[in-house]
């Protein structure tokens, strides 16, 4: 990435070093650390890493070219922690990633009793030296809220979230023993409760605890958070989270998704609302959500899974691949990645390097069904029939087991390899009397491409989804495309969507994207585009980016970069074709728009 398209306004905190040899100052360090990227991530205008990307960098020593390659941020903060009986020494650093120098140093001396005020006052202090190096940032005159319990069992409840942060089952069930000894002692502090929740379902979707048992342990701790305050953003997330994969409400699920981005933008909200457009079928768009959420959190191993994961649905098997073994290099212990590496192999022909590949799996549990549902799928493939029949009753040992949804999702899929239709559909039929959360990832999994027009399979998708875009009764669109009302009706809808989410910043968006945000077919946008605004695509797309351009140029915050940096902050990524048509609708070279509008 060229150091002119690296956003000015991304930071990263890196992990604080404990420079005591107390544990108990580790606890606090890392629980600094995230209370600070919580609190810069609350100011909107601010491009934040993620918690998993910044600990990724943990006793690692790193050059501030490294952080600018790996993480695409202009600045980061870096600091250390020593703490004695009756005092703390904070020193916290600001270094420029572009430039390489340190623009800002500074130590505080503090009580380590005052732990809520340190952590509001080095957020607030580091917020206004960023503002003072970048440009203007609204700033609220708190970035951390005070938490109303003691502060000794504040440290406790560190000490519970640096275990459960780890993600080994070992290292969990001891995070989740130390919070649920604070909500006896503090009931009303909301945190303990959502991260024993977060943990639990954690390793109910790992496979390291059987989900059903993990979700039922989990939802006590929920309902008390709920109860505490509905509108939390992890609240709102979660809450989302149950409304789609429990309720089949995707409408809710959006709803309580766009509440929790509203209330502060993270890397898993992203990645929860591409979740949900992936359901739908709009894959594109949810492409462009995935990438955001990498943006902010690039060492993600969920992200990178889920990035390969789309790929792989797009029927983009060769490109999947990486992202998917990026997924594993981050995090071994993910069991996603392997099926769809192995299927990946499967669906491009290489039967045997499929087979070898689940044979030689190691590191996801039995029970986890990976192995042996993709050896029942590779033998399908091939026809083994003998070979694929053993695996086939093997699977339905465990129908009646808490691993029964992935189970039926292997029978399902291998009987659609073997061309057992009538099988496949009466499988979809009980996996949905079942309420099993596989059914809505059906509606875009590439082996069911042969039974997606059957009938009973459209009927089922439609209970499921209602808005599911690929089912729905859509328009008997007519030869004639749209009409003079419909191309007025689309026309101010597109012109909202703009204004809602500025598409045209986005350098690789094409009218397949736009077609999806406006759900209708891509021979009608280019129609609605040629019609409704004497423009093609590129005319159209261009002149958003021209005249975010103009008021980007404009911007105090902007005068130290280039003309091209803004261009490329604008939504474009080539030099030529800014400038072409910055000519074509400003008559003027964007050098002397530049200087006739700041001569004066």
């Amino acid at each position: 990435m060229a150091l002119n398209n690296i956003n000015k306004k991304s930071i990263a905190v890196l992990p604080f070093q404990n420079m005591s040899n107390s544990l108990d100052n580790e606890y606090f360090c890392d629980g600094l650390t995230e209370e600070i990227i919580n609190a810069l991530a609350r100011i909107k205008a601010l491009s934040v890493t993620s918690r998993t990307s910044s600990f990724y960098f943990k006793n690692k020593k790193v050059t501030a070219e490294e952080i600018r390659e790996k993480l695409k941020v202009a600045t980061f903060i870096e600091g250390s922690v020593r703490t004695s009986k009756n005092k703390m020494r904070i020193t916290v650093q600001m270094i420029d990633t572009l430039d390489d120098y340190h623009f800002w140093s500074e130590t505080f001396d503090r009580n380590p009793q005052d732990v809520f005020e340190i952590e509001d006052e080095i957020s607030l202090f580091i917020a206004e030296k960023l503002r003072e190096h970048i440009g203007h940032l609204e700033i609220e005159d708190k970035l951390v809220e005070p938490i109303d319990v003691p502060v000794d069992i504040y440290k406790e409840y560190l000490k519970g979230r640096y275990y459960i942060m780890k993600l080994d089952i070992a290292s969990s069930l001891k995070g989740i023993d130390i919070l649920k000894g604070i909500t006896e002692k503090a009931p009303n502090f909301l945190n303990p409760y959502l991260d024993i929740n977060l943990s639990y379902i954690y390793m109910g979707t790992l496979g390291l605890l059987p989900a059903y048992e993990a979700f039922q342990k989990a939802q006590p701790f929920f309902d008390k958070a709920i109860e505490l305050n509905p509108n939390s953003s992890r609240v709102q997330l979660n809450l989302s989270w149950v409304e789609s994969w429990q309720n089949w409400d995707l409408k809710k699920a959006y709803e309580h998704a766009n509440r929790a981005l509203e209330i502060q933008p993270a890397d898993d909200i992203y990645l929860t609302i591409s979740n949900y457009l992936t359901v739908e079928g709009k894959l594109d768009s949810a492409q462009n959500y995935i990438d955001k959420a990498l943006q902010l959190d690039p060492f993600s191993a969920m992200n990178h899974h889920y990035k390969g994961f789309l790929l792989y649905l797009q029927e983009k098997y060769n490109e999947a691949i990486p992202y998917l073994q990026k997924a594993l290099e981050l995090n071994p212990d993910l069991p996603f990645p392997p099926l769809y590496i192995g299927e990946c192999f499967l669906l491009t022909g290489k039967h045997q390097e499929a087979i070898n590949y689940y044979d030689d799996l190691k590191g996801v549990p039995i029970t986890d069904l990976t192995q042996l549902g993709g050896l029942a799928m590779c033998y399908a493939k091939i026809n083994d029939l003998e070979k694929c029949n053993e695996k086939v009753v093997e699977l339905e040992t465990y129908l009646q087991s808490n691993h029964i949804d992935k189970a039926f999702n292997f029978l399902i899929l291998v009987n659609v390899l073997l061309n057992n239709y009538d099988k496949a559909l009466d499988l979809i039929e009980q996996a949905f009397e079942n309420h099993l959360p596989l059914i809505l990832l059906l509606n875009t999994e590439p082996i069911i491409k042969p039974i997606k027009n059957n009938k009973r399979f459209k009927s089922i998708m439609l209970k499921a989804i209602p808005d599911n875009v690929n089912y729905k009764q859509k328009k008997k669109y007519k030869q004639t495309l749209l009409n003079r009302d419909e191309i007025e009706k689309y026309t101010k809808e597109l012109e909202q969507i703009m204004i809602d989410y500025k598409l045209y910043l986005n350098p690789d968006l094409s009218l397949k994207d736009l077609a999806s945000y406006l759900e209708l077919p891509t021979n009608y946008v280019s129609q609605l585009l040629n019609q409704g605004f004497d423009k093609n695509f590129s005319e159209y797309i261009n002149t958003y980016r021209i005249n975010e351009f103009k008021e980007r140029i404009l911007l105090e915050e902007n005068k130290d970069l280039t003309i091209m940096a803004v261009a490329y902050d604008s939504g474009f990524n080539s030099k030529t074709v800014f400038n072409t048509f910055f000519k074509k609708i400003e008559g003027i070279t964007p050098n002397s728009f530049v200087k006739s509008n700041t001569s004066s």
